[in-house]
């Protein structure tokens, strides 16, 4: 149908987004790659109640206007912009924000488990509506890190309730909606709501971001079309997006994708702006090919605080190999095995810092006696090590494990590269020492799978730190720990799964609600510190090559208002939804 005034379709004090570089132009399809939907989409969709601002600290209006806290900082007032309006034309309220509360996380069937930022003392947040623009987020005790926390990727505490109320039990009989979710393949009705909750696949279900999805996530990839009701628009006053739609084509091999992109006859789905995927080793390839590509190369700060991290698996199943994997001994001796200059040398073109898995260096708890545990290479001191905890060599040279076997592991590692080729390089370490080492290089689904049911015994992988902790963090458990999912499970569940902690790691949890409870920053930096300490001394989270790798960014030479090199936008989990890309065009 025919769409009202853009004055009718944006709110009364809309978001102004200034450009990067100049007012854009209208039009066209910013075409990319993506392995999995959350990366294709996800990655470019970044639209909390309050964002983070580009210190990644400090907080700024986004869907909320403006926000109150109270002097005991318990209580969070938030004040919408009134007259925001979901793609398909409906008004944004708060209602939205309540159904999300009252109908999805407090529903034990659609959440089994809240999700640990919400909890403080051991009790779940309370909402509450104060008019139709305000709501009131309430909690036990002071919560000094909730607007950071507000700030996350995927934080975005709202739902359609308008569009999705239809599939809930509270607002439609339960009978017809089991009937419903057999009709398309599902036994329960919950599962039948999340297909319709779920952004990459379902084109029906409304949104608030610049672009919404209009050929669902599949073996192609997908594609999402200027969203007409969009709240934001430039200093001139026009609406934003400028760009008519995002095309992402699936690839699972990024070294060819990459290829396309650089070559002087890029093919039709060449990406026209892309970071996710890209090899610092091939730096030099993508510099030499810039003026026949007709693109220009920018560095961000990448966010793993260790690139990329090996992981033993604290929960293993093999009782001989957790018992090993558990020694603080052996943890140390696999970390003083790698030779870490060697590999920033050969894979990352002397682009790393050859340092330990720690947090950030821009983070205020940031300690170089962290960076530097167990990090140098010292094989004669990793020998050592094992022959004290009684790993001794047999007359084939392999470390034998307690119960006569010889101690055999295994790498398991996916792309992005070279991942795979920093994994051989451990091994090859490993081997060295006696432990005999195999890579397994898997596909994608398949690694996160077997990790996610903690059936790994190592594995490569990275994960996102943010100064303060904020989010998903493997540091704290709230992340993807591959290093303890179980005890990550006992933490999240509240004791009621998984299994509980070891001493140290209790600690690290008890010093966390301590952390995100605080408002006196001083003081929470004093706890951050410890528990970047403990960590340091466990090396739970083992460092292969090194840290502050950089993040390659190819953009076309007419795709504009990309930023310059320093942006903070590879510290986050939103990637380029944290670039503002509403604001990103391509110049005629």
């Amino acid at each position: 149908g025919k769409l009202p005034p853009v004055e009718q379709r944006i709110p009364k004090n809309p978001a102004v987004v200034e450009p990067q570089e100049e007012i854009g132009q209208y039009g066209g399809t910013w075409r990319r790659y993506g392995h999995l939907d959350w990366a294709a989409y996800g990655y470019i969709t970044y639209e909390p109640l309050v964002r983070w601002g580009p210190d990644l600290v400090t907080s700024e209006p986004n869907i909320a206007e403006k926000w109150k806290v109270s002097k005991d900082g318990k209580t969070f007032t938030f004040y919408l912009r009134k007259g925001i309006r979901w793609s398909d034309g409906e008004p944004f309220t708060a209602d939205d924000v309540m159904f999300w509360y009252e109908d999805i996380i407090l529903n034990k069937e659609l959440t089994p488990r809240p999700p640990t930022w919400l909890m403080l003392g051991g009790e779940i947040a309370k909402f509450k509506k104060i008019d139709d623009y305000t709501v009131e987020i309430s909690f036990v005790a002071p919560y000094g890190l909730f607007l950071q926390e507000l700030g996350y990727k995927g934080r975005e505490i709202f739902a359609p309730k308008h569009y999705l109320k239809q599939f809930h039990p509270k607002y439609t009989a339960k009978e017809k909606l089991e009937s419903m979710a057999k009709e398309v393949g599902f036994q329960f009705w919950y599962q039948l709501f999340g297909q319709k909750n779920n952004v990459y696949t379902n084109t029906d279900l409304p949104v608030v971001y610049p672009w919404k999805v209009t050929k669902p996530w599949g073996a192609e990839g997908i594609t999402a079309e200027r969203n007409p009701y969009y709240f934001k628009i430039d200093p001139a006053g026009n609406q934003l997006p400028y760009l008519d739609r995002v095309v992402v084509y699936y690839t699972s091999d990024w070294k060819m994708a990459y290829l396309r992109i650089i070559s002087e006859r890029a093919t039709s789905d060449a990406s026209d702006m892309q970071a996710v995927g890209s090899d610092i080793s091939d730096y030099s390839l993508y510099m030499e090919n810039r003026e026949k590509g007709g693109y220009r190369v920018i560095l961000y700060p990448g966010s793993f605080p260790t690139e990329p991290a090996m992981m033993f698996n604290q929960n293993a199943k093999d009782p001989v190999l957790r018992s090993i994997f558990r020694n603080v001994k052996f943890r140390q001796a696999m970390s003083l095995a790698i030779n870490r200059e060697e590999i920033n040398k050969l894979l990352y073109l002397g682009l790393a810092e050859p340092l330990q898995a720690t947090i950030v260096k821009t983070s205020p708890f940031y300690k170089e006696e962290f960076a530097r545990a167990y990090a140098e290479y010292d094989p004669d001191r990793a020998n050592k090590l094992l022959d004290e905890i009684g790993l001794k060599k047999g007359p084939d040279g392999w470390r034998l494990r307690p119960d006569g076997k010889r101690l055999e592991i295994t790498i398991e590692t996916r792309q992005p590269l070279p991942w795979p080729d920093v994994a051989d390089m451990v091994a090859k370490y490993w081997n060295n020492i006696g432990v005999k080492t195999a890579v397994k290089v898997e596909e994608t689904s398949l690694w996160s799978a077997r990790v996610n049911a903690g059936e790994h015994e190592v594995v490569t992988q990275g994960f996102y730190c943010h100064p303060l902790l904020v989010g998903s963090s493997s540091f704290n458990l709230t992340g993807w720990p591959a290093w303890a999912p179980d005890w990550a499970l006992w933490y999240t569940s509240g004791g009621k799964s998984g299994e509980k902690p070891v001493e140290d790691v209790i600690k690290i949890l008890n010093l966390w609600e301590k952390y995100k409870a605080t408002t006196n920053p001083i003081h929470r930096n004093r706890l951050g510190e410890e528990i970047m300490r403990i960590h340091a001394k466990n090396v739970w989270i083992i460092s292969a090559a090194g840290r502050h790798m950089p993040i390659v960014c190819i953009a076309k030479n007419n795709f504009r208002n990309v930023p310059p090199s320093g942006s903070t936008a590879y510290l986050t989990p939103a990637v380029e939804g944290f670039l503002h890309p509403e604001q990103f065009f391509i110049k005629k």
